[in-house]
């Protein structure tokens, strides 16, 4: 009876301290605290980082903003004082007589003095670049080149291509992207083919998750891939190392409508951050100090 007794109150005892053990460890701990000198994740770094690309781009967009008050406000003034037309139109063009006041006449032209300069700022390249298409990469219909045929040929070169990733991509976290020039494909630096591309075959190993460019790209009409593509005659090859970036500028409608996309892509990609959580599911980590 006593060893029954004992073993009973062993086994109590041994409930009360791990149950004391439990309430210590409960008591140590605290949900959505972490460590100070715990490693951040790569969900959480590159969202801030997009965070502080879209305010750079905002800041960016404030200060075009501003250009064009500047640029509406000296035509009109050009107009009244001068009684000419200002650049671009020939030297000496009268102007038309002013109707209204200065401030009127500044908000008529305000639209079109912003749009002329936001397509000029496309043309000279970004600071953050994302792909403005809008479309759901899913729901593209792929181009679908005869890549095993042509592989050994060309050598993947369209791998190399410099383009700008979608938000869609940046929320999936798979593809990567270049931390120092977002939101541009990763590229290595040993061979600038993109980060995905295998080496030994040239073949894309995220294949399933690729950005919706590279799914509707068509090397048969790119130069810089080949002389000659039905006779399968490659481009020259670049120099070691070397980008093969989109060219730059194009015409002032075309400009445009890129700084009506790009502006649309901004937002989406606005939105697609204040949208997300940092903390995917509750997590414990030390308590605070007692205050």
């Amino acid at each position: 009876m006593r060893n029954t007794r004992a073993r009973g109150e062993a086994g109590g005892s041994g409930r009360y301290a791990r149950q004391v053990s439990d309430d210590r460890e409960d008591r140590d701990l605290a949900y959505g605290t972490a460590d100070p000198d715990a490693p951040v994740s790569r969900g959480d770094f590159e969202r801030a980082l997009r965070c502080l690309h879209m305010s750079d781009v905002e800041l960016r967009d404030a200060m075009l903003q501003l250009a064009s008050r500047v640029v509406a406000l000296t035509d009109e003034l050009t107009r009244r004082i001068d009684g000419v037309e200002p650049q671009p139109a020939p030297p000496n063009t009268p102007a038309a007589p002013s109707v209204g006041t200065v401030e009127e006449a500044v908000a008529a032209q305000l639209g079109d003095a912003l749009a002329q300069i936001r397509a000029a700022d496309v043309a000279g390249g970004s600071r953050v670049s994302l792909d403005a298409s809008g479309e759901d990469k899913y729901q593209v219909e792929p181009v679908a080149p005869p890549c095993e045929e042509l592989m050994p040929i060309c050598q993947a070169r369209c791998c190399k291509l410099t383009f700008a990733l979608s938000t869609q991509d940046l929320d999936e976290r798979v593809i990567r992207w270049d931390y120092g020039q977002p939101y541009l494909i990763a590229q290595r630096a040993s061979d600038a083919y993109c980060v995905h591309n295998d080496p030994e075959t040239r073949f894309c190993t995220v294949h399933a998750y690729r950005p919706r460019v590279c799914r509707l790209y068509d090397c048969s009409k790119d130069e810089r891939i080949w002389l000659d593509y039905a006779k399968r005659i490659p481009a020259p090859t670049p120099a070691h190392g070397t980008r093969e970036a989109d060219p730059k500028g194009g015409t002032r409608f075309d400009l445009m409508e890129r700084a009506r996309r790009r502006a649309i892509a901004v937002h989406v990609e606005t939105q697609a951050i204040a949208e997300s959580f940092a903390v995917t599911s509750p997590a414990r980590g030390p308590a605070p100090k007692p205050r």
